[in-house]
């Protein structure tokens, strides 16, 4: 009876394998599906154009107040922005950043949404749908990072000369002009 309980197993493992096997065949795609990335022309025109390259001394502050940081673009469009995030409140897996561009008056020019990871928080990009979004060189705008309480937005004291850190409408510290760190992305 052993043996015959033995010989079962072995036929139905078997069986198993082969049926595994065939449900796991790949085919090969003909064609790649679409992404969303960007394309090379559009790579190509997309360069750096403002950058607050101060150095972090651990400074971060929450997203879920009203955060915002000023900044002149020199080029006439905005294309993309990259902020310097830290997972300031582990815990959950992701959280949804909302990135939005204001004008000098605080209207809202665009508006940009993704979950990012808690895995690798430090550079997170938006970028803007239809090429970016036009603005005057030379002008002030802002940059408003909102989400939940799991990411702090990164700052300095001092940093980018072009614009200023606000948090719920004042200035960051009181004590001294600080500057969330960025990077914007433009074109001509």
């Amino acid at each position: 009876m052993t043996s015959l309980i033995r010989l079962e197993l072995a036929v139905t493992g078997l069986a198993f394998m082969v049926l595994f096997t065939m449900a796991c065949r790949r085919k090969a795609i003909a064609n790649p599906p679409p992404t969303t990335s960007v394309t090379p022309v559009e790579e190509a025109s997309e360069q750096p154009d403002q950058v607050n390259t101060a150095g972090w001394d651990r400074a971060w502050t929450n997203l879920v107040n009203d955060v915002e940081q000023g900044f002149t673009p020199s080029l006439p469009r905005l294309t993309a922005v990259e902020v310097e995030l830290v997972v300031g409140n582990p815990g959950a897996k992701a959280d949804d950043l909302t990135l939005s561009v204001l004008d000098s008056t605080g209207q809202v020019l665009a508006v940009a949404t993704q979950s990012v990871s808690s895995a690798n928080p430090d550079r997170v990009m938006f970028q803007f749908a239809r090429g970016g979004i036009e603005v005057t060189p030379g002008q002030i705008y802002r940059l408003r990072l909102s989400g939940g309480l799991m990411f702090g937005w990164k700052y300095v004291v001092g940093g980018y000369k072009n614009g200023e850190a606000t948090f719920n409408g004042k200035p960051l510290l009181a004590q001294s002009r600080s500057t969330f760190l960025f990077r914007t992305f433009g074109s001509q």
